[in-house]
């Protein structure tokens, strides 16, 4: 869950000012921000904007950590897929990475598909990483989506029109699991180097190497 202050000062002889954070914090961050203000600005009035442009108070911030405990949050999900072309044989690869509590985890799985281009396979992974959030119970949050296909990339964030009907079906059946989890989703562009875990998943399911794993990671160890 990403959020940003909304904060108002009452200062003497010139009555209320109020300033507002362009930068999204996350929600362990906007309480850490909120403890600090209460020390140095005890009269300071501070709320908070969520993604879906909810305001939150801190009391109700605090409520919602208590749930979210057992909820993912941090979600970063890396997908990629290698497609044959004289086949219509894929690999999909899904890397996601989250936190639940104070624990981080990784998510690994590859699993095979059959279309008629990569592209159509780059969608088929993403769908399956959405349905891995599904069954990991994430919703309400925010997540990342970082992909290396500037196509796919690009259509999914609205930037570049999608005139091929199989990847419009694809489109539409994205942004229905996502509004479905309630998941407010921000796309990254990466590069293939940064990419190189889902890619290699990818690859291996064409070799007949199936995997799915899930990995507690060191604290330090999460992005």
């Amino acid at each position: 869950m990403k959020l940003r202050a909304h904060y108002t000062m009452k200062v003497k002889s010139i009555g209320s000012i109020a300033f507002f954070q362009e930068d999204w914090l996350e929600l362990k961050e906007a309480l850490l921000l909120a403890k600090h203000i209460d020390k140095k600005e005890p009269q300071s009035l501070l709320s908070f904007e969520d993604e879906k442009g909810a305001m939150w108070s801190t009391k109700e911030l605090e409520k919602l950590k208590e749930v979210l405990q057992l909820e993912p949050d941090q979600l970063r999900v890396y997908f990629d897929a290698s497609f044959r072309k004289e086949t219509g044989a894929s690999g999909l690869g899904i890397v996601i990475y989250y936190t639940l509590g104070e624990e981080a985890y990784r998510v690994r799985k590859n699993q095979s598909f059959q279309g008629k281009t990569n592209n159509e396979a780059e969608y088929a992974a993403l769908y399956e990483a959405i349905q891995v959030l599904k069954d990991l119970g994430a919703g309400r949050n925010s997540v990342t989506i970082k992909g290396d296909s500037l196509v796919v990339m690009n259509q999914l964030k609205g930037e570049w029109p999608c005139y091929d009907d199989v990847h419009s079906n694809w489109l539409d059946r994205i942004e229905a699991s996502l509004k479905e989890l309630k998941l407010t989703p921000t796309y990254e562009v990466i590069d293939r180097k940064e990419n190189t875990e889902a890619d290699q998943l990818a690859r291996q399911i064409l070799a007949n190497v199936p995997i799915e794993s899930k990995l507690k990671l060191e604290v330090d160890g999460a992005e």
